[in-house]
């Protein structure tokens, strides 16, 4: 009994260890592409329209104005505008999953999650005003 349950610890800490490597590097590398560009948009125009969002969807649909096609490449995934104060930030995410967080102020992709061999919930880990400063 003691071998059985030995065997299924193995199995499944090689199925966590796996889950990171089941992401196609050259796809997550142009989505990270995309999501910057989108979330710079976001960002900017949080921080320069006079209209005050409150509303994440809203402010994301401006900023691409209005062009949904610009969201296809992630149609597949779930796009998630988080605000903090006057900056924002993009999180692309995949069944509750980070993937890829990106903060528009940045001229670079962030945070590749999705190489980590830890699964994280889809909320931001970073707070956006320390990384903004820097840039």
């Amino acid at each position: 009994m003691r071998y059985i349950t030995l065997i299924t610890a193995i199995a499944l800490s090689a199925g966590c260890a796996s889950s990171a490597n089941t992401y196609n590097p050259e796809e997550m590398a142009d989505l990270a592409s995309q999501l910057k560009d989108i979330s710079a948009a976001v960002d900017g125009t949080l921080k320069f329209s006079s209209e005050p969002y409150t509303d994440p969807q809203k402010l994301l649909l401006t900023a691409i104005r209005g062009d949904k096609s610009r969201l296809t490449p992630f149609k597949n995934y779930q796009l998630k505008v988080v605000i903090q104060e006057q900056n924002a930030a993009l999180l692309l995410c995949q069944d509750k999953r980070l993937l890829i967080e990106d903060v528009g102020c940045t001229a670079k992709s962030d945070i590749q999650h999705w190489q980590s061999s830890t699964p994280l919930t889809c909320e931001a880990t970073v707070t956006f005003s320390q990384l903004c400063a820097s840039h």
